[in-house]
Protein backbone atom coordinates (compact mmCIF):
# COMPACT_ATOMS: atom_id res chain seq x y z
CA UNK A 1 0.00 0.00 0.00
CA UNK A 2 2.98 2.33 0.94
CA UNK A 3 4.59 1.51 -2.15
CA UNK A 4 1.69 2.39 -4.12
CA UNK A 5 1.46 5.75 -2.60
CA UNK A 6 4.65 6.60 -3.44
CA UNK A 7 4.54 5.56 -7.30
CA UNK A 8 1.27 7.56 -7.63
CA UNK A 9 3.34 10.73 -5.85
CA UNK A 10 6.13 10.23 -8.22
CA UNK A 11 4.65 10.26 -11.10
CA UNK A 12 1.80 13.25 -10.18
CA UNK A 13 5.64 14.98 -9.46
CA UNK A 14 6.70 13.96 -13.09
CA UNK A 15 3.49 15.01 -14.80
CA UNK A 16 3.59 18.13 -13.08
CA UNK A 17 7.58 18.71 -14.32
CA UNK A 18 6.54 17.31 -17.85
CA UNK A 19 3.20 19.86 -17.72
CA UNK A 20 5.55 22.85 -16.54
CA UNK A 21 8.35 21.92 -19.38
CA UNK A 22 5.35 22.09 -21.75
CA UNK A 23 4.37 25.81 -21.07
CA UNK A 24 7.84 27.02 -20.94
CA UNK A 25 8.26 25.19 -23.93
CA UNK A 26 5.05 27.23 -25.53
CA UNK A 27 6.41 30.32 -23.87
CA UNK A 28 10.00 29.96 -25.10
CA UNK A 29 8.04 28.83 -28.68
CA UNK A 30 6.12 32.25 -28.34
CA UNK A 31 8.62 34.28 -27.41
CA UNK A 32 11.10 33.29 -30.80
CA UNK A 33 8.26 33.37 -32.91
CA UNK A 34 7.47 37.05 -31.81
CA UNK A 35 11.29 37.97 -31.91
CA UNK A 36 11.20 36.37 -35.61
CA UNK A 37 8.20 38.27 -36.02
CA UNK A 38 10.04 41.55 -34.74
CA UNK A 39 13.02 40.24 -36.89
CA UNK A 40 11.06 40.42 -40.06
CA UNK A 41 9.54 43.73 -39.76
CA UNK A 42 12.53 45.14 -38.67
CA UNK A 43 14.35 43.76 -41.57
CA UNK A 44 10.93 45.16 -43.60
CA UNK A 45 11.80 48.38 -42.12
CA UNK A 46 15.15 48.34 -42.63
CA UNK A 47 15.18 47.47 -46.17
CA UNK A 48 12.35 50.65 -46.93
CA UNK A 49 14.47 53.14 -44.99
CA UNK A 50 17.74 51.46 -46.69
CA UNK A 51 15.79 51.85 -49.96
CA UNK A 52 14.77 55.65 -48.90
CA UNK A 53 18.09 56.52 -47.77
CA UNK A 54 19.51 55.12 -51.17
CA UNK A 55 17.47 57.20 -52.99
CA UNK A 56 17.86 60.19 -51.14
CA UNK A 57 21.49 59.85 -51.65
CA UNK A 58 21.33 59.50 -55.48
CA UNK A 59 19.43 62.31 -55.00
CA UNK A 60 22.02 63.99 -52.58
CA UNK A 61 24.87 63.13 -55.02
CA UNK A 62 22.63 64.52 -58.35
CA UNK A 63 22.28 67.63 -56.59
CA UNK A 64 25.83 67.93 -55.53
CA UNK A 65 26.78 67.16 -59.16
CA UNK A 66 23.98 70.14 -60.45
CA UNK A 67 25.89 71.96 -58.11
CA UNK A 68 29.54 71.79 -58.65
CA UNK A 69 28.04 72.07 -62.37
CA UNK A 70 26.19 75.73 -61.71
CA UNK A 71 29.84 76.21 -59.32
CA UNK A 72 32.14 75.35 -62.49
CA UNK A 73 29.65 77.36 -65.04
CA UNK A 74 29.83 80.08 -62.46
CA UNK A 75 33.36 80.34 -61.74
CA UNK A 76 34.14 80.32 -65.73
CA UNK A 77 31.83 82.95 -66.62
CA UNK A 78 33.72 85.05 -63.55
CA UNK A 79 37.14 83.61 -65.34
CA UNK A 80 36.15 84.82 -68.86
CA UNK A 81 33.88 88.44 -68.38
CA UNK A 82 36.20 91.61 -68.63
CA UNK A 83 34.51 92.91 -65.75
CA UNK A 84 35.88 92.83 -62.38
CA UNK A 85 34.04 91.08 -59.17
CA UNK A 86 34.72 90.90 -55.73
CA UNK A 87 32.47 89.64 -53.50
CA UNK A 88 32.94 89.70 -49.58
CA UNK A 89 30.91 87.81 -46.22
CA UNK A 90 29.17 89.89 -43.62
CA UNK A 91 32.58 90.04 -41.84
CA UNK A 92 34.11 92.24 -45.00
CA UNK A 93 36.31 88.86 -45.78
CA UNK A 94 37.20 88.59 -49.67
CA UNK A 95 35.21 85.20 -50.85
CA UNK A 96 35.66 86.14 -54.91
CA UNK A 97 37.91 87.72 -56.49
CA UNK A 98 37.92 87.33 -60.54
CA UNK A 99 41.19 87.50 -63.14
CA UNK A 100 39.21 90.37 -64.52
CA UNK A 101 39.80 92.36 -61.14
CA UNK A 102 42.92 91.06 -60.40
CA UNK A 103 43.89 92.64 -63.60
CA UNK A 104 42.43 96.10 -62.97
CA UNK A 105 43.44 96.02 -59.71
CA UNK A 106 46.90 95.15 -60.41
CA UNK A 107 46.56 92.61 -57.43
CA UNK A 108 47.16 88.30 -57.69
CA UNK A 109 44.00 86.82 -57.00
CA UNK A 110 46.09 84.51 -54.42
CA UNK A 111 46.51 86.89 -52.41
CA UNK A 112 42.84 89.13 -52.42
CA UNK A 113 40.86 85.90 -51.47
CA UNK A 114 40.45 85.36 -48.06
CA UNK A 115 42.20 88.63 -46.82
CA UNK A 116 40.00 91.31 -45.43
CA UNK A 117 38.83 93.71 -48.10
CA UNK A 118 40.00 97.07 -46.29
CA UNK A 119 43.48 95.46 -46.46
CA UNK A 120 43.52 94.93 -49.85
CA UNK A 121 41.49 96.96 -51.70
CA UNK A 122 41.71 101.19 -51.41
CA UNK A 123 38.62 102.99 -50.59
CA UNK A 124 38.84 105.13 -53.58
CA UNK A 125 35.83 108.15 -53.82
CA UNK A 126 33.17 108.43 -53.20
CA UNK A 127 33.63 106.10 -50.32
CA UNK A 128 30.52 104.03 -50.14
CA UNK A 129 30.67 102.99 -53.61
CA UNK A 130 32.12 99.39 -52.65
CA UNK A 131 31.04 95.61 -51.34
CA UNK A 132 32.25 96.18 -48.05
CA UNK A 133 30.09 99.34 -47.16
CA UNK A 134 27.03 98.03 -49.20
CA UNK A 135 27.97 94.52 -46.30
CA UNK A 136 27.99 96.77 -43.63
CA UNK A 137 25.37 99.08 -44.56
CA UNK A 138 22.97 97.21 -46.79
CA UNK A 139 23.34 100.49 -48.75
CA UNK A 140 23.69 99.50 -52.60
CA UNK A 141 25.19 102.11 -55.64
CA UNK A 142 24.74 101.13 -58.91
CA UNK A 143 26.83 103.04 -62.00
CA UNK A 144 28.80 105.32 -59.85
CA UNK A 145 31.57 106.61 -60.79
CA UNK A 146 34.55 106.21 -58.66
CA UNK A 147 38.01 107.30 -58.76
CA UNK A 148 40.82 104.96 -56.78
CA UNK A 149 44.83 105.95 -56.24
CA UNK A 150 46.28 102.42 -56.63
CA UNK A 151 50.18 102.06 -55.08
CA UNK A 152 51.99 102.29 -58.13
CA UNK A 153 50.49 105.40 -58.72
CA UNK A 154 47.86 104.51 -61.37
CA UNK A 155 44.72 106.53 -61.18
CA UNK A 156 41.57 103.95 -61.57
CA UNK A 157 38.60 105.22 -62.72
CA UNK A 158 35.71 102.88 -62.99
CA UNK A 159 32.14 102.56 -62.95
CA UNK A 160 30.76 100.48 -59.55
CA UNK A 161 27.69 98.78 -58.61
CA UNK A 162 27.01 96.94 -55.73
CA UNK A 163 24.48 94.48 -54.45
CA UNK A 164 23.78 91.94 -51.43
CA UNK A 165 23.89 88.50 -51.22
CA UNK A 166 21.36 86.45 -49.67
CA UNK A 167 21.80 82.97 -48.17
CA UNK A 168 18.83 80.02 -48.52
CA UNK A 169 16.83 81.29 -45.67
CA UNK A 170 17.20 84.70 -47.29
CA UNK A 171 19.46 86.26 -45.14
CA UNK A 172 22.00 88.98 -46.08
CA UNK A 173 25.80 86.73 -45.92
CA UNK A 174 27.50 89.54 -48.10
CA UNK A 175 27.80 91.75 -50.63
CA UNK A 176 29.16 91.47 -53.95
CA UNK A 177 30.96 94.82 -56.18
CA UNK A 178 30.91 95.15 -59.89
CA UNK A 179 33.13 96.97 -61.61
CA UNK A 180 34.32 98.38 -65.61
CA UNK A 181 37.38 100.38 -66.08
CA UNK A 182 36.92 103.53 -67.76
CA UNK A 183 40.57 104.01 -68.51
CA UNK A 184 39.86 102.72 -72.10
CA UNK A 185 36.90 105.07 -72.61
CA UNK A 186 39.03 108.15 -71.43
CA UNK A 187 41.91 106.74 -73.11
CA UNK A 188 39.62 106.72 -76.26
CA UNK A 189 37.90 110.14 -75.59
CA UNK A 190 41.43 111.54 -75.86
CA UNK A 191 42.43 109.94 -79.06
CA UNK A 192 39.24 111.21 -80.51
CA UNK A 193 40.27 114.99 -79.56
CA UNK A 194 43.41 114.38 -80.97
CA UNK A 195 42.35 112.95 -84.47
CA UNK A 196 39.28 116.01 -84.58
CA UNK A 197 42.21 118.12 -84.35
CA UNK A 198 44.46 116.86 -86.97
CA UNK A 199 41.49 116.50 -89.06
CA UNK A 200 40.93 120.37 -88.10
CA UNK A 201 44.70 120.92 -89.44
CA UNK A 202 44.75 118.83 -92.27
CA UNK A 203 41.37 121.07 -93.76
CA UNK A 204 43.50 124.35 -92.91
CA UNK A 205 46.86 122.91 -94.21
CA UNK A 206 44.98 121.34 -97.82
CA UNK A 207 43.35 124.97 -98.58
CA UNK A 208 46.67 126.39 -97.48
CA UNK A 209 48.42 124.26 -99.80
CA UNK A 210 45.79 125.06 -102.95
CA UNK A 211 45.96 128.77 -101.98
CA UNK A 212 49.68 128.74 -102.21
CA UNK A 213 50.51 125.63 -104.83
CA UNK A 214 48.54 127.42 -107.28
CA UNK A 215 50.86 130.87 -107.42
CA UNK A 216 53.81 129.28 -106.72
CA UNK A 217 53.24 127.27 -110.10
CA UNK A 218 52.69 130.80 -111.69
CA UNK A 219 55.82 131.49 -110.31
CA UNK A 220 57.74 128.84 -111.17
CA UNK A 221 56.34 129.22 -114.94
CA UNK A 222 57.33 132.70 -115.60
CA UNK A 223 60.51 131.80 -113.79
CA UNK A 224 61.63 129.26 -116.31
CA UNK A 225 60.44 131.70 -118.97
CA UNK A 226 62.30 134.47 -117.80
CA UNK A 227 65.70 131.66 -117.35
CA UNK A 228 65.18 130.62 -121.17
CA UNK A 229 65.29 134.54 -121.66
CA UNK A 230 68.42 135.39 -120.83
CA UNK A 231 72.29 134.31 -121.81
CA UNK A 232 73.87 131.93 -119.77
CA UNK A 233 76.62 134.62 -119.05
CA UNK A 234 73.72 137.25 -117.90
CA UNK A 235 73.92 137.85 -114.09
CA UNK A 236 69.90 137.85 -113.92
CA UNK A 237 69.98 134.45 -114.79
CA UNK A 238 71.29 133.57 -111.39
CA UNK A 239 68.45 135.64 -109.84
CA UNK A 240 66.07 133.50 -111.63
CA UNK A 241 67.08 130.30 -110.49
CA UNK A 242 67.12 131.66 -107.01
CA UNK A 243 63.70 132.63 -107.20
CA UNK A 244 62.90 128.86 -109.17
CA UNK A 245 64.74 127.48 -106.39
CA UNK A 246 62.90 129.00 -103.67
CA UNK A 247 59.34 128.13 -105.45
CA UNK A 248 60.88 124.57 -105.16
CA UNK A 249 61.36 124.81 -100.99
CA UNK A 250 57.73 126.13 -100.56
CA UNK A 251 56.52 123.73 -102.49
CA UNK A 252 58.31 120.73 -100.27
CA UNK A 253 57.21 122.67 -97.66
CA UNK A 254 53.70 122.70 -98.55
CA UNK A 255 54.38 119.01 -99.08
CA UNK A 256 55.79 118.37 -95.87
CA UNK A 257 52.90 120.28 -93.98
CA UNK A 258 50.38 118.29 -96.24
CA UNK A 259 52.90 114.75 -94.88
CA UNK A 260 52.40 116.08 -91.15
CA UNK A 261 48.47 116.41 -91.13
CA UNK A 262 47.65 113.11 -93.37
CA UNK A 263 45.77 110.86 -91.22
CA UNK A 264 47.45 107.70 -91.17
CA UNK A 265 45.59 104.44 -91.62
CA UNK A 266 48.15 102.12 -89.26
CA UNK A 267 48.51 98.71 -90.38
CA UNK A 268 49.70 96.81 -87.40
CA UNK A 269 50.71 93.52 -87.14
CA UNK A 270 52.02 91.80 -84.71
CA UNK A 271 56.00 91.11 -84.92
CA UNK A 272 58.84 89.83 -82.98
CA UNK A 273 60.45 93.35 -81.82
CA UNK A 274 63.68 92.38 -81.68
CA UNK A 275 64.12 90.40 -84.50
CA UNK A 276 62.37 93.96 -86.30
CA UNK A 277 65.17 96.30 -84.56
CA UNK A 278 67.77 94.49 -85.47
CA UNK A 279 66.75 94.69 -89.09
CA UNK A 280 66.73 98.38 -89.15
CA UNK A 281 69.99 98.59 -87.73
CA UNK A 282 71.77 96.53 -90.49
CA UNK A 283 69.94 97.99 -92.88
CA UNK A 284 70.22 101.32 -91.85
CA UNK A 285 74.28 100.28 -92.18
CA UNK A 286 74.01 98.28 -95.68
CA UNK A 287 72.35 102.15 -97.10
CA UNK A 288 74.60 104.82 -95.12
CA UNK A 289 78.03 102.94 -95.17
CA UNK A 290 79.60 106.44 -95.69
CA UNK A 291 77.63 107.99 -92.51
CA UNK A 292 78.69 105.09 -90.12
CA UNK A 293 82.60 105.17 -90.85
CA UNK A 294 84.29 104.58 -87.85
CA UNK A 295 81.21 105.19 -86.26
CA UNK A 296 79.90 102.28 -83.58
CA UNK A 297 75.80 101.14 -82.76
CA UNK A 298 75.10 98.40 -80.62
CA UNK A 299 72.23 96.93 -79.88
CA UNK A 300 70.84 95.20 -76.36
CA UNK A 301 68.09 94.16 -74.94
CA UNK A 302 66.79 91.27 -72.23
CA UNK A 303 68.01 87.97 -73.28
CA UNK A 304 64.99 86.38 -72.32
CA UNK A 305 63.52 87.84 -75.51
CA UNK A 306 65.08 85.47 -77.25
CA UNK A 307 63.20 82.04 -75.14
CA UNK A 308 60.35 84.40 -75.24
CA UNK A 309 60.11 86.89 -78.42
CA UNK A 310 58.41 90.15 -77.53
CA UNK A 311 55.56 90.01 -79.67
CA UNK A 312 54.41 93.72 -80.35
CA UNK A 313 51.41 95.22 -82.74
CA UNK A 314 52.64 98.03 -84.56
CA UNK A 315 52.81 99.33 -88.31
CA UNK A 316 56.13 98.46 -89.18
CA UNK A 317 56.53 100.28 -92.22
CA UNK A 318 55.75 103.83 -90.18
CA UNK A 319 57.72 103.06 -87.17
CA UNK A 320 60.28 101.67 -89.68
CA UNK A 321 60.02 105.67 -90.73
CA UNK A 322 60.97 106.96 -87.02
CA UNK A 323 63.79 104.71 -86.48
CA UNK A 324 65.48 105.61 -89.23
CA UNK A 325 65.25 109.85 -88.10
CA UNK A 326 66.33 109.23 -84.62
CA UNK A 327 69.34 107.16 -85.88
CA UNK A 328 70.07 109.45 -88.53
CA UNK A 329 70.21 112.72 -86.18
CA UNK A 330 71.77 110.54 -83.53
CA UNK A 331 74.78 109.35 -86.38
CA UNK A 332 74.72 113.67 -87.57
CA UNK A 333 75.63 114.35 -84.04
CA UNK A 334 77.86 112.16 -82.68
CA UNK A 335 80.87 112.82 -84.56
CA UNK A 336 83.53 111.24 -85.96
CA UNK A 337 84.08 108.43 -83.15
CA UNK A 338 80.96 108.23 -81.98
CA UNK A 339 78.81 105.89 -80.92
CA UNK A 340 74.92 105.07 -80.69
CA UNK A 341 73.70 102.60 -78.30
CA UNK A 342 69.96 101.44 -78.67
CA UNK A 343 68.11 99.23 -75.72
CA UNK A 344 64.82 97.38 -75.74
CA UNK A 345 62.94 96.55 -72.70
CA UNK A 346 59.40 95.61 -71.32
CA UNK A 347 58.66 97.77 -67.98
CA UNK A 348 56.85 96.20 -65.62
CA UNK A 349 53.62 97.64 -65.02
CA UNK A 350 54.18 99.54 -61.69
CA UNK A 351 57.75 100.67 -63.26
CA UNK A 352 55.58 102.09 -66.65
CA UNK A 353 53.34 103.92 -64.67
CA UNK A 354 55.64 105.40 -62.25
CA UNK A 355 57.88 107.24 -64.92
CA UNK A 356 55.05 107.52 -67.98
CA UNK A 357 51.28 108.15 -66.35
CA UNK A 358 51.51 111.97 -66.58
CA UNK A 359 52.68 111.42 -70.23
CA UNK A 360 50.25 108.18 -71.06
CA UNK A 361 46.83 106.80 -70.67
CA UNK A 362 47.84 103.39 -69.73
CA UNK A 363 45.27 100.75 -69.71
CA UNK A 364 44.61 98.14 -66.78
CA UNK A 365 46.29 95.83 -68.82
CA UNK A 366 48.88 97.67 -70.16
CA UNK A 367 52.42 98.18 -69.90
CA UNK A 368 54.89 100.01 -72.10
CA UNK A 369 57.69 98.64 -74.73
CA UNK A 370 60.67 101.36 -73.98
CA UNK A 371 63.24 101.44 -76.97
CA UNK A 372 65.90 103.98 -76.02
CA UNK A 373 68.26 105.61 -78.55
CA UNK A 374 71.51 107.02 -77.49
CA UNK A 375 74.31 108.81 -78.57
CA UNK A 376 77.09 110.73 -77.09
CA UNK A 377 77.18 113.82 -78.94
CA UNK A 378 77.17 117.48 -77.84
CA UNK A 379 73.49 117.46 -76.05
CA UNK A 380 70.33 119.73 -77.15
CA UNK A 381 70.23 122.87 -75.22
CA UNK A 382 67.71 123.49 -72.80
CA UNK A 383 66.07 126.28 -74.62
CA UNK A 384 65.60 123.97 -77.41
CA UNK A 385 64.17 120.63 -75.17
CA UNK A 386 60.46 121.50 -75.34
CA UNK A 387 60.41 122.58 -79.05
CA UNK A 388 61.91 119.80 -80.91
CA UNK A 389 58.70 118.40 -81.91
CA UNK A 390 57.39 121.20 -83.04
CA UNK A 391 56.59 121.40 -86.68
CA UNK A 392 59.05 123.64 -88.26
CA UNK A 393 61.57 123.89 -85.58
CA UNK A 394 64.63 122.97 -86.62
CA UNK A 395 68.33 123.65 -85.62
CA UNK A 396 69.95 121.76 -88.48
CA UNK A 397 70.71 124.37 -91.50
CA UNK A 398 68.41 123.62 -94.62
CA UNK A 399 66.13 120.98 -92.20
CA UNK A 400 62.70 121.71 -92.65
CA UNK A 401 61.59 120.82 -89.18
CA UNK A 402 59.23 118.04 -90.36
CA UNK A 403 61.39 115.14 -89.42
CA UNK A 404 60.64 114.87 -85.57
CA UNK A 405 57.53 116.40 -85.53
CA UNK A 406 56.53 113.64 -87.66
CA UNK A 407 57.78 111.04 -85.53
CA UNK A 408 56.00 111.56 -82.52
CA UNK A 409 52.96 111.94 -84.46
CA UNK A 410 53.22 108.50 -85.74
CA UNK A 411 54.34 106.99 -82.38
CA UNK A 412 51.46 108.67 -80.93
CA UNK A 413 49.28 107.57 -83.16
CA UNK A 414 50.47 104.16 -81.67
CA UNK A 415 49.35 104.92 -78.02
CA UNK A 416 52.83 105.91 -77.44
CA UNK A 417 55.23 108.67 -77.03
CA UNK A 418 58.84 110.26 -77.52
CA UNK A 419 60.25 111.45 -74.32
CA UNK A 420 63.97 113.03 -74.77
CA UNK A 421 66.80 113.49 -72.17
CA UNK A 422 69.75 115.81 -72.95
CA UNK A 423 73.20 116.99 -71.57
CA UNK A 424 76.01 118.04 -72.56
CA UNK A 425 78.05 115.54 -71.15
CA UNK A 426 76.00 112.54 -71.65
CA UNK A 427 74.71 113.13 -74.81
CA UNK A 428 71.01 112.57 -76.51
CA UNK A 429 68.73 110.08 -75.15
CA UNK A 430 65.31 109.26 -77.16
CA UNK A 431 63.18 106.90 -75.29
CA UNK A 432 60.48 105.71 -77.86
CA UNK A 433 57.70 104.61 -75.67
CA UNK A 434 55.06 101.95 -76.82
CA UNK A 435 52.41 100.54 -74.76
CA UNK A 436 51.89 96.88 -74.80
CA UNK A 437 49.76 94.12 -72.93
CA UNK A 438 50.74 92.54 -70.27
CA UNK A 439 51.35 88.47 -69.35
CA UNK A 440 48.67 88.29 -67.26
CA UNK A 441 49.21 84.64 -66.14
CA UNK A 442 52.75 85.75 -65.10
CA UNK A 443 50.79 89.11 -63.62
CA UNK A 444 53.81 91.53 -64.44
CA UNK A 445 52.54 94.17 -61.86
CA UNK A 446 55.39 94.10 -59.40
CA UNK A 447 58.21 96.50 -60.20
Amino acid sequence: MDEEKVAVVGKGTENSRISEFTESYASFNRIINSLQRKYIELKEDFTGQNRELSLANNRLVSLTEQNLTATQFLNSILRSISVGVIAVDQNGIITHFNPAAAVIMGIPVSEAVGKQYRDIIPPGQPFAANALRTAETANTVDSVEKKINLEDGTILQLSVSTAILYDDRQKPNGAVEVFTDLTKVKKMEQELARLNTMAALGEMAATIAHEVRNPLAGIAGFAGLLERDFDRNDPRRTLVKKIIRGVDKLNDTVTSLLNYTRMEELNKTTTDYIKYMRSIIEDYKLENPKKINHREIQFSYNKIFEETPLMLSFDKLLLRQVFLNIIANAIEVSGQEGRIDIKVSKLPRQSAVGRFSKRLILGVDETVVETVIRDNGPGIKMQDLDHIFAPFFTTKQGGNGLGLAISWRIVKAHGGDIVVESSSRKGTAFHVVLPTKIDVNNMEFKR
